[in-house]
């Protein structure tokens, strides 16, 4: 019986079975289910309508052709296949017919019902299985973002270091290193001076203007003696060369944004185009290990309100980096 169900829904949209509900066939175009990797072909979705159970002749007319027997013989099997259906919603709260569907009684004493997706009803895709599909693979397009995930499990500390400032050594560390180059810078420029005062009438900084002219003048002394005899001392008038003050270059204070760090330079320059279009001065910068920082310039006056704007607009992990200033 089943298999004669199935026979008649490929050439029938409404199949009914007397006493029991009706099968609807309706038209599902084909479906690409992602999930699966696959396509399926056009087919016939099997719908279950409990109320249509009149007896209509489709099904008997079928039975007395596969069977050859008469109308009445082929009604009553009909009714014992309608009876069985329903003993068994009523004792087993479930029913399955192989390639149809499955039903099943909930508490409430409501069928539910649901279609098989092992056949296809439709006769216009009959022979037409499932088509394996794979998605493409870019490869072009995907090795930056396979390169950053690469470099983000092999050396994470690196990338650690780029993104956040260290503050593990505290402040602490910050003092001690500033008095350090501090107390450096001192003695250098201590010992360069005394040594400067030692070497001034040889250094290669004098004018040369000045000590020419002092040559002359003791040239035009030794000419000017008569006598080899003469006794008196020759007065000589050296020219003394004019002390030289160098300008003081008054230190330049640099303060950055550090916005992002990447192992990639194309996405530090996608996220420096981002920040420019927003109205900020950014650049991109590489470091020793060869990761590539985004920062965003500005002055140390307005560092702190730079800061939380950056951080709303663009990173809310970014982070101040100064050469010379107390942040």
């Amino acid at each position: 019986m089943v298999n004669l169900i199935k026979e008649l829904l490929k050439t029938n949209n409404c199949v009914i079975v007397p006493g029991f509900g009706a099968f609807i066939a309706n038209y599902t175009p084909a479906e690409v289910r992602l999930y699966e990797h696959k396509i399926y072909p056009p087919a016939k979705s099997i719908a279950f309508n409990r109320a249509l159970q009149a007896n209509d002749g489709l099904l008997v007319n079928a039975v007395v052709r596969h069977t050859g027997v008469t109308y009445d013989a082929a009604e009553a099997t009909v009714a014992a296949f309608s009876k069985q259906c329903n003993d068994a919603l009523s004792q087993h709260k479930s029913l399955i017919l192989n390639g149809i569907g499955k039903w099943t009684l909930d508490a409430e004493g409501t069928i539910r019902f649901q279609s098989s997706l092992s056949e296809n009803f439709l006769l216009s895709s009959f022979g037409l299985q499932p088509l394996d599909i794979q998605p493409v693979q870019r490869l072009k397009e995907a090795e930056p973002a396979l390169q950053e995930a690469y470099q983000r499990l092999m050396h994470p500390e690196q990338l650690q270091d780029a993104v956040s400032p260290r503050r593990s050594k505290g402040k602490a560390a910050y003092w001690v290193t500033a008095f350090l180059a501090i107390a450096f810078l001192s003695s250098s420029v201590g010992w360069n001076l005394q040594k400067a005062d030692a070497y001034r009438e040889t250094a290669s900084v004098l004018p040369v203007l000045h000590t020419a002219k002092a040559q002359k003048q003791i040239i035009a002394v030794a000419e000017q003696e008569t006598t080899p005899l003469q006794t008196e001392p020759v007065a000589v008038q050296v020219v003394a060369a004019p002390a030289i003050t160098l300008p003081v270059v008054p230190a330049v204070q640099e303060s950055y944004i550090i916005i992002g760090a990447f192992f990639d330079e194309s996405r530090a320059l996608k996220l420096q185009e981002e920040a420019v279009a927003k109205g900020y001065t950014a650049s991109v910068q590489r470091d020793t290990n060869n990761i590539f920082r985004v920062a965003v310039q500005t002055a140390d006056s307005t560092v702190a309100a730079t800061l939380q704007e950056v951080r709303q607009q663009l990173n809310a992990r970014a982070w101040v980096y100064c050469s010379s200033c107390n942040f």
